[in-house]
Parts: structure tokens; C-alpha cells; sequence
């Protein structure tokens, strides 16, 4: 009994909850295009959600499983003090620390789920809700004959109490609707039915879309104050300062770029040609920059500095990508501009719609409303201002429907525009491409000497050393042989040890320069054969159809060695895997990819020991690359890829 009694105020409630929270949620809207609330937004939507949430369960009698927020990555100090975020520097971790906080609310798949919650619940479950309330009030009013004063006494007390009484029954049905409402939106993903029908997942990519869009044109858009700045330091300088302003307009691109691979799911290489190195003394001891010819090497890299940001094409293709991006920018903004205006005309607009009731319309008098876009419409097409507030849920529905299927097509629009201007250039290519080859060939060379050191240091302290014993002891066999001959068999037995000691250090030398099983049965095989070795249980699967080119089975089983290696002394892992696979669609030659997984402890970090750059210097003479995700905590996982063609036909026995 008491459920029913108190369930049309519990409705109330409810409805006056949702009103706020979608109010609340509009204001939060307009402050996610600033990425220093975009936490604190998404905090605040979370917890008002919540709150529906043990509310719904609570009064509506619905069990929904609690979503908590992501908890975000702490910062890694390096070894010389700073912390690194996105290939930058920061001297404290409070920058760093906010930026993975905003990456991990962005990729919070129930986040969106949380604004349509707000945004939508007073046309939903909140409408749902204000049947109870509605028709007690209606029929206190009848009762009091302030609603129909034309009906007699008697039957007008008898109806109101009939409608109030009709009120307190279905409360606890209009409770359950709003609970069910919020348990669809608010648990898991996984079990909802918006997601199992496919139109969940839909709805939540073109709405990711959709804000992408905007925030990739806010950013363009931003661009203008900085060539403003370009534009002041060139006049104020005579150009002498342009090319200081020109390197504080990069870096802000450079994140453009790296935001709009993460949000459109392309690359955007960095475009800018490599900086010359520094100039020598010629034989007058003077610096050569161009045609002139410096005292110090600090002015001859000053006008080598000029001449790099002048005939740099990406300088003046990044003028251009500003200049000309303006209209694709405000296109941009078109998708969400028609969502925003269509969820206030689907929530916002009925709610101030006077029949309803609301006080603003009984204030003016007003019975049919203008929609809320009139005012825009009365100046352009006065027949558009004149469509009545009840039909604006339907616009909204319609702008709402516009602005998600635009989305797509202008982000890629977007994305075509900005691979046209911020991409590099064939002559840009060509040179980054020289100076990689450069690095590595200088890698290669140093790696190669070191390896022959190292085969030199161990035949010269081993084997060498071992058979210059031998020679020793057999030499002093000799000259026993006819004296003490007992004394001569110990030390043959001696010799004979030794001997095969240097033969078996001789084995270990040759299988450190090329396993025999690398060459007889190929990398899987021989992988495997380190792995059985290997002090932590490993899994190996392999996926390679055929055999690779020498040089690269090489390359790629001394890093996996090496990777192994690096898991068994530094990861504290329980348990290590070895996944190699061949992927002949990825380029145009084919990829080999290696993972090597470990559930230790996590933080690996290049910068902070030789293994993984010497497995990046490895990697790199075949223009490999290594990937590491090592959040701290574990797991760690280290990607190898090669690029290659296969050789001939599998031998492997996998």
C-alpha cells in the first residue's frame, strides 16, 4: 500500500530530476568543445546518471549493475625527470596526468549512453513518469471544479477522486516504465538490447562522428589565431621573427594530426622536411650556409634555420590548409549544429509547449507556440516561423536523423582535405626516406661492429684461450711421456676435456651467429627451440606460409630472443606469448608481425634501456618497426613488423 501511496510524488520527483538533468546536460554539451572541462563534464554526466540510476532501481523495483568510470593511466617518470606524453616532454606530471584522464573518458564506451540518458529522459521515461502526477493533479482539480467548472458538484468530486485514484494506481507501473527506460541506457553495454540489434553501436559511431567533426573543425578553426600571429611577427620583424613563429604553429598541427588519426582512423605522417645538420669549418675555418659564409657556427646555423623554414613545402601548405579550411571547418560544425538544435526541439521544445501547461506558455496567452527556430525563420521564410510547437518534436527527430547521417560523409571530407595539405610531399618523402636509410645504415654499421667484437671477445677469451692451454698441456705431455708416463696420461685427459670444452664454446659462438635450426627448419622451429629453454612457461603459435628470406629470419629471431629475453629479467611475468604471423594483404609486400604478450608488471620503456632499442636498431635496418603497450600494471605487449616477400614453400613441421 505504501508503494502506491507514494508513487505519484516519487514521479514527480523523477520528472523534475530528468527536466534538470537534461538541462544540465545542454549546458554540459556547449563545454565539450573546451578540452579543460571535457573531464569534468563527463564527471558530472556520470554522476548524475548514477543517481538516476539507484533512484530507478530503488522506486522502480529494477536491478541495473553499476558502470563505474574508466580509471585512468598515471604518468611514468623517466630516468632524466621528465614524463612523456604523446612524444612530448613535461617537467611536472600534472599535464601529462590530465591528458590520460581526457583519453580515458573519451574512449569510455558508455559515456554516450549517458547523454542520451539525460538529454532524452524527459521524453521518455520522464514522460512515462508524469502520467501519475498528471492525473492526480487532475483530479484534485476537477474536485475543486477548477478544471471543467460547467459539471455539477457531485459529479465532478466523484470524477476527481475517480482520476486521482486511477493516478495512485498506476504509479507503480509508470515507476517500473522509467526503470526499465534507465536500465536499457545505463548498464552494461553488453546487455542491452539497443546494442544486440545493432542500432546501439550505430547510433554510438555516428554520434562519435559527429563530435569529432566538430572538435577537428574547432581546432582548424583555432589555426587562424595562429597564423594572426605568424602575420604580426612578419610585419612587426620585417620577417626576421617569422621563423620563431612558424615553430610555435607546428607543434599545434602536429597535434591536430595525431587528434585526427585517432578520430578518423587514417595516418597523417608529419610532413616537414628533416633539419640539415649543423655546418663544418671549410679550410679558412669559416661556416658555409648556402652561398655566405659565417665567422660562427651559431650564425651559420641561424640562416640555415631561415633557409630550412622557407623552402620547407609543408611551411606554405600549412598556410594554405588554414586559409582554405575555413568553409570545410564551418561545414563541419553543420552535423552537430543539427543534432543540438534537434535534441531541444525533441526534448526542450514540448516541454515549454503551452498546452502542456507549463507557466511560460500560460503566461503569454499563447495556446500554439511558435517553434523554437522562428525567430531565425521570420526574417528568411515567414512561413517556416509560423509551424505551431507541436510539431517541433518531429523536426527534431528529423534534424537529429540529418545531422548523424552528415557525420560521416563530412568527416571524411574532412579527412580527404587535411591527407591533401598536411600529408607529405614526394620530395618531403624522399628526403625522410634518405634520412632513415641513413640512420639505419649507420645502425647496421655499428651493429655489425659490435657483433664482431663480440664473436672476436669470445674467441679470443674462450676458445683462444682454451686451445692455447691445450697446445701448453700437450706440448708438457710430451716431455713426460718417457719420464713419468702417469703424470703424462693425467694431463692428456686434461687436454681432452679441454678440448671439448672449446668445442662446445665453439657450438654456442656459431648458434649465436646463425642457429643451425634457424637455418634448417626456419624461424617458428627455431623459436620454439628458445622457448622450451626459456626459464618462464611460453606459448608459441606460427602462421607463416612459407620461408622467409634469410637476412630477415635472422633479424627477426634475434629480436624475438631478445624480447624474450627482456620478459624473463625485467617483467616479473608469470607466463609469456609468442604470436608469429605472416599478413601478405598488409602492404604491398607482405608484413611479418610478431607479438610478444607478458602479464608482468608493465611500464617497459625504450628510453630507459638498451634491449628494446637494440631491437628497434635491429628491426630498423629492414625498415621494421616496434610498438609497445606497457601501461604500468601490466600487460606488456611488444609488436614486430617486417616487410618482406616469402622465399619458398614452408618446411616448418607446425
Amino acid at each position: 500500500m505504501t508503494r502506491f501511496l507514494l508513487a505519484p510524488a516519487r514521479a514527480l520527483v523523477l520528472v523534475v530530476f530528468a527536466v534538470v538533468g537534461s538541462a544540465v546536460a545542454l549546458v554540459l554539451v556547449t563545454l565539450l568543445a573546451l578540452i579543460v572541462t571535457y573531464p569534468m563534464t563527463v564527471v558530472v554526466a556520470r554522476r548524475l546518471a548514477e543517481l538516476g540510476r539507484r533512484l530507478a532501481q530503488a522506486w522502480g523495483g529494477v536491478a541495473i549493475d553499476e558502470v563505474r568510470l574508466p580509471v585512468p593511466a598515471q604518468p611514468v617518470r623517466r630516468a632524466d625527470g621528465w614524463y612523456e606524453h604523446d612524444n612530448q616532454l613535461y617537467r611536472s606530471a600534472r599535464v601529462p596526468a590530465f591528458m590520460l584522464k581526457v583519453e580515458a573518458y573519451s574512449k569510455d564506451a558508455t559515456a554516450i549512453r549517458d547523454w542520451i540518458w539525460l538529454v532524452a529522459t524527459p521524453v521518455t521515461g520522464g514522460l512515462a513518469a508524469a502520467l501519475s502526477p498528471l492525473l492526480v493533479g487532475a483530479g484534485v482539480a476537477l474536485a475543486a471544479g477548477w478544471l471543467l467548472p460547467g459539471l455539477p458538484t457531485a459529479v465532478a468530486i466523484g470524477a476527481g477522486i475517480a482520476v486521482v485514484v486511477a493516478g495512485f494506481a498506476v504509479g507503480p507501473a509508470v515507476l517500473r516504465v522509467y526503470g526499465l527506460w534507465t536500465r536499457e541506457l545505463l548498464q552494461p553495454a553488453h546487455r542491452s538490447w539497443w546494442r544486440r540489434s545493432g542500432f546501439g553501436p550505430w547510433l554510438g559511431r555516428a554520434m562519435k562522428r559527429t563530435w569529432n567533426g566538430a572538435g577537428l573543425a574547432g581546432m582548424a578553426l583555432g589555426a587562424l589565431g595562429l597564423l594572426a600571429l605568424q602575420l604580426v611577427f612578419a610585419v612587426v620583424s620585417w620577417g626576421g621573427l617569422y621563423p620563431q613563429a612558424v615553430q610555435i604553429t607546428r607543434p599545434y598541427l602536429d597535434y591536430y594530426r595525431r587528434r585526427a588519426a585517432d578520430w578518423t582512423g587514417r595516418e597523417y605522417p608529419q610532413p616537414y622536411r628533416p633539419l640539415p645538420a649543423p655546418p663544418l669549418p671549410d679550410e679558412t675555418g669559416k661556416y658555409r650556409a648556402g652561398r655566405t659564409l659565417y665567422q660562427t657556427q651559431e650564425a651559420a646555423v641561424r640562416a640555415q634555420r631561415y633557409g630550412w623554414i622557407f623552402t620547407d613545402p609543408a611551411t606554405w601548405r600549412d598556410l594554405l590548409w588554414i586559409v582554405l579550411g575555413v568553409p570545410v571547418s564551418v561545414a563541419g560544425f553543420l552535423p552537430a549544429l543539427l543534432v543540438g538544435f534537434g535534441l531541444y526541439g525533441l526534448v526542450w521544445q514540448p516541454i515549454v509547449w503551452a498546452p502542456w501547461g507549463i507557466p511560460v506558455g500560460l503566461a503569454t496567452g499563447e495556446w500554439v507556440t511558435p517553434w523554437y527556430m522562428g525567430y531565425l525563420f521570420a526574417a528568411v521564410a515567414p512561413p517556416l516561423a509560423a509551424i505551431p510547437g507541436w510539431v517541433t518534436p518531429f523536426l527534431g527527430v528529423v534534424m537529429t536523423g540529418a545531422g548523424l547521417l552528415l557525420a560521416g560523409p563530412l568527416l571524411r571530407l574532412r579527412g580527404a582535405f587535411d591527407r591533401l595539405l598536411l600529408t607529405p610531399t614526394r620530395s618531403t618523402l624522399l628526403a625522410q626516406r634518405v634520412r632513415r636509410l641513413s640512420e639505419t645504415r649507420a645502425d647496421a654499421v655499428d651493429a655489425q661492429a659490435a657483433e664482431l667484437r663480440r664473436i672476436e671477445r669470445d674467441l679470443h677469451d674462450g676458445a683462444q684461450a682454451r686451445l692455447v692451454s691445450l697446445g701448453l698441456s700437450l706440448a708438457t705431455a710430451e716431455q713426460l711421456m718417457e719420464r713419468d708416463p702417469e703424470a703424462a696420461k693425467k694431463l692428456l685427459a686434461q687436454a681432452r676435456e679441454t678440448s671439448a670444452t672449446a668445442l662446445a664454446e665453439l657450438r654456442n659462438l656459431v648458434r649465436g651467429i646463425h642457429p643451425p635450426v634457424l637455418a634448417e627448419r626456419g624461424l617458428g622451429d627455431a623459436v620454439r627451440a628458445v622457448a622450451l629453454d626459456s626459464p618462464l612457461p611460453a606459448d608459441v603459435t606460427v602462421d607463416v606460409p612459407g620461408r622467409l628470406p634469410a637476412p630477415v629470419e635472422s633479424a627477426a629471431y634475434f629480436a624475438t630472443v631478445e624480447a624474450l629475453a627482456n620478459a624473463v629479467r625485467h617483467s616479473g611475468a608469470a607466463r609469456v606469448r609468442v604470436d608469429i604471423r605472416y599478413d601478405a594483404g598488409a602492404s604491398a609486400s607482405g608484413v611479418l608481425r610478431i607479438t610478444v604478450t607478458d602479464d608482468g608488471r608493465g611500464g617497459a620503456d625504450p628510453a630507459r634501456g638498451t634491449g628494446l632499442r637494440g631491437v628497434q636498431r635491429r628491426l630498423g635496418t629492414f625498415d621494421g618497426t616496434l610498438s609497445i603497450e606497457s601501461p604500468v600494471g601490466g600487460p606488456t605487449v611488444l609488436t614486430m613488423e617486417i616487410p618482406c616477400v616469402l622465399s619458398s614453400p614452408r618446411t616448418s613441421t607446425s
